[in-house]
């Protein structure tokens, strides 16, 4: 293999991990958002609104220069006085971070997701410290021995961007047949399930129904004419926002039947286990949770079960009911087009309120539920620290 041919594939191995991250990030931004939220703003990112504005520019400004980068290492000007010395920067600033928050957690190289390839491919602090290294080793070989003559086709910059891209988007395609879609009336119980199990509404409903569609028997008074039987119109039931809501739960999580939604309060969470939003707003909900006042809480995860026992473990191990999926269309289906994290405050088989990750402020939503003051554990020991719930951060 001759030399020219070595530069080639090293430029095209640089340019991969710059656009591939980059697309990466652009398509899973609510996570990346977060990740970067958490390290300038402080785990209570979600009550500055002023400075989460600040943090998306930043986020989208970084994935731009990442992404020109990548398209730039296919192009030769300015490519060894400009093109080469930001991307090596680029790589061992990162590759200091990851060490910084490697050192600064516990099992920080080896559990959690650097947020490199944002939500799509997670990799944890030491994967990608190894995959900096490998960048910046062939970055330093590009550099040593790149010439003037080494360069690229006109059609191999936008061919390798275009299919770097598809790529990427693979990752999000998911298979539809395994849903296996068993009819939302079947899955409710409206043909075998009894009454007990369903939400109040729907039972109402199917009890209107079967008394105006019953054909009623034709009654002849004696020494009158026939009385002609009225064709009955069937009564046509709408569904309310928050019918379809717990339909798509109970299709797609079938699970959350055992809380029994019709009766009683109940939060039911929809999280992804690699989103730094979800985790913060579980950990959260876990200090409320010493309040009495919070509904029980049950959550529906999107995840491995490895990424799912690391979020547990961000929240201090604390496990509250739950039901997993990793079919990522059936969790976009109980979305329904809405950001994770998802919180659905359902009260007797009713939607009474929700909130995102564009809607939640914690201070808010203390307050909505009444309570005043948090108990949480300070750092390296059991002591409890009581926060304000009125002015908490």
């Amino acid at each position: 293999m001759n030399k020219e041919l070595l530069l080639k594939i090293g430029r095209l191995i640089l340019s991969f991990l710059f656009i591939f991250g980059a697309v990466s990030k652009l398509i899973s931004m609510p996570f990346f958002d977060g990740m970067v939220a958490e390290l300038l703003l402080g785990k209570n990112y979600f009550d500055n609104a002023s400075g989460m504005i600040w943090v998306q520019w930043i986020t989208r400004i970084l994935v731009a220069a990442e992404l020109v980068l990548g398209f730039a290492l296919l192009q030769n000007k300015w490519f060894k006085n400009l093109v080469l010395p930001a991307t090596m920067g680029i790589l061992v600033l990162f590759t200091i971070h990851l060490f910084y928050e490697g050192f600064r957690q516990v099992n920080g190289f080896t559990e959690g997701n650097c947020g490199c390839f944002g939500d799509v491919l997670p990799m944890t602090n030491l994967e990608s410290i190894i995959k900096n290294v490998l960048g910046m080793a062939i970055g330093i070989y590009v550099w040593l021995r790149h010439n003037k003559d080494n360069s690229f086709a006109s059609w191999v910059a936008p061919t390798f961007l275009g299919l770097i891209t598809l790529f990427t988007l693979s990752f999000g395609v998911k298979s539809y047949e395994s849903t296996a879609a068993t009819p939302v009336t079947e899955k409710l119980g409206l043909a075998e399930k009894p009454l007990q199990n369903l939400p109040v509404d729907t039972v109402v409903n199917r009890i209107i129904e079967e008394e105006e569609t019953t054909t009623k028997p034709i009654v002849k008074p004696k020494e009158t004419a026939p009385v002609v039987a009225k064709e009955v119109t069937p009564v046509v039931v709408r569904k309310t926002p928050s019918d379809i809501t717990l339909e798509l739960l109970y299709t797609y999580a079938p699970a959350i039947e055992s809380q029994n939604l019709a009766y009683g309060s109940k939060m039911v969470c929809l999280f992804s286990m690699t989103c730094s939003h979800c985790q913060e707003v579980y950990r959260d909900l876990t200090a409320m949770n010493t309040s009495g006042k919070l509904p029980n809480v049950y959550l529906v995860n999107y995840g491995t079960e490895y990424e799912q026992n690391y979020f547990f473990s961000q929240a201090g191990n604390v496990k509250s009911p739950h039901t997993r999926t990793e079919e990522f269309s059936d969790f976009k289906r109980m979305l329904e087009g809405k950001t994770y994290p998802r919180m659905l405050y359902v009260k007797d088989g009713k939607i009474v309120k929700e909130w995102d990750v564009d809607t939640y402020d914690k201070a808010g939503f203390m307050r909505y539920f009444g309570i005043e003051k948090l108990e949480e554990k300070k750092e390296g020991g059991l002591q409890l620290e009581i926060q304000d719930g009125a002015s908490p951060w």
